[in-house]
């Protein structure tokens, strides 16, 4: 496996994106989560986030775990960051959160689960979106009130329904990977800066620093907020 991790505070002075890429057994642990703009605290939250999930993967993962046993346990550790957060939420960092998308890679599978709009992205013959953004701008696309090709323009787009330390919920999803794939965990200070065309042409370089460093500076032509983006070649 190839991977690497990119992260800038881009025209921002403090970077509350926070992420993960690491071998974990024989599988890897990759993970992007982005404190909420206006929160307070939302480095502290990201950083949380990132660290119990970690934490919960090194302590109780074990090889010969089952696809269903690995959602189990991904869906577990969001649920132990949602409280970790809610539990420091105090004086200064009262109403913090943050996003989480995470995926857990071992062999030809990926585990993944989302809160929020930080996603996840498989290409393989083409760009696949796999996470489904938890905010307002893609609820209105769900209901065909908003076309998919301006969401990224919206002027609500930043407004989330859901996240680690808010209203919490959780999406997971697994889906098989084969040689040649590559997969893109992004905060929205990426994606919503790129448009998919060009996403899918940066994933075609010939190694995950590669894309990440190009993913990265193509996004903070445009972009005013936190860039995030893990890689992985498979």
């Amino acid at each position: 496996m190839d991977y690497s991790a990119v992260s800038v505070a881009g025209k921002r002075v403090y970077n509350e994106d926070s992420y993960i890429a690491a071998q974990i057994g024989k599988g890897y642990l990759l993970a992007v989560a982005d404190g909420l703009g206006g929160h307070a605290a939302g480095d502290v939250a990201s950083n949380i986030a990132v660290s119990t999930i970690r934490r919960i993967f090194s302590e109780r993962y074990f090889e010969g775990m089952d696809a269903d046993e690995k959602k189990e346990l991904l869906i577990f550790a969001f649920k132990e960051a949602d409280l970790e957060i809610i539990k420091n939420a105090t004086g200064n960092q009262k109403g913090m959160g943050t996003t989480l998308v995470a995926a857990f890679v071992e062999n030809d599978c990926v585990i993944a689960a989302n809160t929020g709009d930080s996603r996840l992205y498989h290409y393989d013959f083409g760009l696949k979106q796999i996470t489904i953004d938890h905010s307002v701008v893609q609820d209105l696309v769900s209901k065909g009130l908003v076309e998919k090709s301006a969401a990224r323009f919206h002027p609500m787009k930043h407004i989330i329904n859901h996240s680690l330390g808010g209203d919490f919920t959780v999406d997971t999803f697994c889906f098989n990977i084969k040689e040649g794939d590559v997969l893109l965990l992004s905060s929205d200070g990426l994606h919503d800066y790129i448009d998919c065309g060009d996403i899918e042409k940066l994933l075609q370089k010939k190694s995950a620093n590669t894309i990440a460093k190009e993913l990265i500076k193509s996004a903070m032509l445009t972009s005013d907020d936190n860039i995030t983006a893990v890689v992985m070649m498979i």
